[in-house]
């Protein structure tokens, strides 16, 4: 039979705690430097292998056992060092750590440990624990504590403590605000880590209450564990109460705020797994065979998905600035090439990955968001968007070409600064945003038109556009020999999943098939179980960051100067285009050291340079190739080729210097001019037809130009 221990035993037992552990030097230390320190840790293991009776009244009756604690704290101070030190117990022991889906009435006024993804933060305001009110008839004061959730009047004056004895309305009470008691409050919401959920699960919140020095100490994004004692509040169905109650937890420490992937739980079995797996010199082409299968070809993007999984080396430099290591994406292509299939596999397969859709993504539901709810009982709060919510994971946005301008241009900042910056109704806050983007669109008119530059068709503007690292177009076009693969590759799928459901008819073939290993089994499958690799993804980026060795640095060096150099010779005396930008360098190097962490490789080597440099080309090849067989990264920035603009150029010089005298000049005319310079007339009407959309000239009368 368990002994029940009162309140004197508890305060004995914390008593002799802390003289065991030598406390009382560091609660006078906090007692001399309050209020800027303002709590002392304890942590709980520690409690439970002093006195486990203690601890176990701690997980059991929490309020009671931190009062108590408390009391003692201050019984071990001098009279003018009397100051109300909080008392914090980190640490608990894993299974005290409840998933919130799993909260019940059983764990109602328990100390537990939660975990989650902040997602809306209130301010930081003063609540009130003791009111002072005065009585307006006798000038008598008296003191109320107060409910956590409801401000409360004295019901009459007592007499018995020297008052007038009038009821509250016979009289009126003043509330005395300098004499009152008041402790920092602020109101969080967690929601589950969205790597834990499976399926069509939903994630589930529940709200926190800090007060005094944990306010301030988190905001939205952050990946937090807390321990704390699980209350409830009457909900209430207009002026009736009703039997259902909402939970929250009452937080008493923050154990920990740190952006790694700690949240994920890695064995020393699975780090074994992970050092073998690393070791196979084919660990490249197995991930990138565990990427989406069961979607045919697509290699050189499964090899940059694969690179994008892993990402860079974030750095800080010696000036204090910083250099984002994740990679951007972004897939360019007609419907029915498994641009959505791609993002959704991959957010699940990410350690830490969310998925929407630019049809229902706004700029605060992609970024952050100041509202004003009842979850702010009126006050405003910050909430974290999917940017913010990815930080330090991948966030997949499908249809960004459906989305607003406006929207989109919400995720300049979140993509190259890796921050969110909010400033709107007096909140003043910037979000970290370190995720890796994988963007998804259709061309301009629904599908590709062959004939015209695929950079023209990326219904992006520009500026967007130039913060993606490798931007890939995916074309349906008819080829008898991969249009016969690719149907069985499909049709196979079809068939496996047949197979699968109608075992539950008793049909053996699929389990035979398992059995025999039958070829077409091991093309559906991905090599590694996603599980298993989301682990090895988690320890790569954990454990490994890659130096580029000499041979990387001088091999990625060679390739941006000699293709800027073979651009610039190309043009002749004008000067030729710029093949590339020191953006796409830095892309160059966040792709090598990728490759590297892929192996688990402390150094990035010539091949892991030449895997980012292959990878650079195909995407320039899409969208940055000339009709000259030269690249040119304004096709990427917008605007068009500079070949383009110049001929551009050209014909508003041509049309300025031989309009008449009424300022216009006649269409005949000008092919037959521009005939000289080898522009045909398909594609004059194309440059004219630009340079009217740009507001260059105009056609005042068909058939006749003129110059703005």
């Amino acid at each position: 039979m368990e002994r029940f221990i009162d309140e004197e035993m508890v305060y004995q037992l914390w008593l002799d705690y802390f003289s065991l552990r030598d406390l009382s030097t560091k609660i006078r230390y906090i007692a001399d430097n309050y209020p800027d320190t303002r709590s002392l840790d304890v942590d709980f293991r520690d409690i439970f292998q002093v006195n486990g009776e203690l601890a176990e009244a701690l997980l059991d009756r929490p309020e009671m056992v931190i009062r108590v604690g408390e009391a003692a704290i201050n019984s071990l101070l001098e009279p003018d060092q009397k100051v109300g030190i909080n008392l914090r117990a980190s640490n608990l022991f894993r299974n005290e750590r409840i998933r919130i889906r799993d909260l019940r009435a059983e764990n109602l006024s328990k100390f537990l440990s939660l975990e989650g993804i902040v997602r809306k933060v209130t301010e930081v305001r003063p609540k009130l624990l003791v009111g002072v009110f005065t009585c307006t008839s006798c000038g008598f004061k008296q003191e109320m504590d107060q409910d956590p959730f409801h401000y409360t009047e004295p019901l009459e004056c007592t007499k018995d403590d020297g008052g007038c004895g009038k009821r509250a309305g016979s009289t009126t009470f003043k509330f005395v605000i300098t004499e009152s008691l008041f402790i920092d409050s602020q109101k969080i919401e967690i929601q589950e880590f969205p790597e834990g959920l499976r399926g069509g699960d939903q994630p589930q919140r529940i709200a926190i209450i800090l007060e005094d020095d944990l306010c301030g100490e988190v905001s939205p994004g952050d990946r937090i564990s807390l321990t704390g004692s699980l209350k409830a509040k009457q909900r209430k169905e207009g002026q009736t109460k009703a039997t259902v109650f909402d939970i929250y937890l009452h937080g008493n420490c923050i154990d920990s705020n740190d952006q790694v992937y700690d949240d994920m739980d890695l064995t020393e079995e699975d780090i074994n797994q992970a050092k073998m797996m690393a070791k196979d010199p084919q660990i490249f082409n197995k991930i990138i065979g565990s990427i989406s299968p069961s979607i045919f070809g697509l290699r050189h993007i499964k090899e940059s998905l694969a690179l994008q999984l892993f990402g860079g080396v974030s750095k800080e430099y010696p000036d204090g600035s910083k250099g984002r290591g994740d990679i951007h994406l972004l897939l360019v292509g007609d419907p029915g090439t498994a641009k959505s299939q791609l993002l959704t596999y991959m957010s699940k397969l990410a350690p830490r990955g969310i998925f929407t859709s630019g049809k229902s993504a706004s700029a605060a539901g992609l970024t952050a968001a100041v509202v004003k709810d009842d979850f702010g009982e009126g006050r405003y709060t910050l909430e974290a968007g999917v940017m913010v919510l990815a930080d330090m994971g991948l966030a997949c946005i499908d249809e960004m070409d459906k989305m607003t301008e406006s929207d989109r241009s919400a995720m300049h900042e979140a993509m190259e600064q890796q921050t969110v910056s909010i400033a709107k109704a007096g909140i003043q806050s910037t979000l970290q945003s370190r995720c890796s983007v994988l963007g998804a669109a259709n061309p301009k008119q629904g599908r590709f038109r062959i004939g015209q530059p695929k950079h023209e068709q990326i219904n992006l503007p520009p500026p967007l556009r130039s913060r993606f690292d490798l931007i890939f177009t995916i074309t349906d076009e008819p080829h008898v020999n991969e249009d016969r693969k690719l149907a069985k590759a499909v049709l196979e799928q079809h068939w496996i999943g047949e197979l699968k459901m109608s075992e539950k008819t008793g049909d053996t073939r699929l389990r035979s098939m398992e059995e025999t290993g039958d070829p077409i089994l091991d093309r559906a499958k991905p090599v590694f179980d996603s599980d298993v690799l989301r682990k090895y993804v988690a320890f790569a980026k954990r454990e490994c960051y890659p130096v580029l060795s000499d041979e990387a640095r001088d091999e990625i060096i060679d390739f941006y100067v000699n293709l800027r150099a073979e651009n610039a010779s190309f043009g002749g005396p004008g000067g030729g285009s710029i093949a590339l930008t020191a953006r796409q360098l830095e892309a160059l190097v966040r792709m090598a050291e990728a490759s590297a962490r892929i192996k688990l490789s402390p150094t990035v080597s010539r091949q892991d340079a030449g895997v980012a440099i292959d990878l650079m080309r195909f995407s320039l090849r899409d969208v940055a190739m000339t009709e000259s067989g030269t690249y040119d990264i304004d096709g990427v920035l917008g605007g068009g080729f500079k070949s383009q603009k110049d001929k551009m150029y050209e014909i508003v010089k041509i049309i300025k210097e031989y309009q008449t005298r009424d300022g216009k000049m006649a269409r005949k005319d000008l092919i037959t001019i521009t005939a000289e310079m080898n522009i045909e007339e398909h594609e004059l009407d194309g440059y004219l037809k630009k340079l009217q959309d740009e507001g260059a000239i105009f056609e005042p009368r068909s058939g006749e130009y003129s110059v703005l």
